[in-house]
């Protein structure tokens, strides 16, 4: 596997370098029958990049806009409640990226930065 692009800062920013994109992510240990239902990107000025979603991961491409965003990830499927599922980036240490633990909405998000 590869090397982790993602990145935390002190501040607990997700970041990570526009060079280092594409970069695909996964659901960490999924129950059985959930797969992602939608992935999202929402750029500064809120500009929305849907995100190719191939049944438990997606792939945030190199063409979302460097700056301050948003990362939206929603689930289908398994029992009810749903656990908490966390989404880690697919390499060596799987990065932690953001957990979905809301039952009714089946989403979570986080802020990622995206450096030039």
């Amino acid at each position: 596997m590869a090397a982790c692009k993602f990145t935390r800062t002190r501040t607990s920013l997700l970041t990570i370098n526009k060079s280092d994109l594409p970069v695909t992510c996964k659901l960490k240990n999924p129950p059985a029958g959930v797969t992602i239902a939608a992935a999202e990107f929402f750029d500064s000025a809120g500009d929305c990049t849907d995100l190719s979603v191939n049944g438990q991961s997606f792939v945030i491409p190199n063409t979302v806009a460097t700056g301050a965003g948003d990362l939206e990830v929603r689930i289908q499927g398994g029992t009810f409640p749903i656990p908490a599922i966390d989404v880690v980036e697919d390499c060596d240490n799987s990065q932690y990226i953001l957990t979905i633990a809301d039952p009714n909405s089946k989403l979570g998000r986080t802020d990622v930065v995206v450096q030039q």
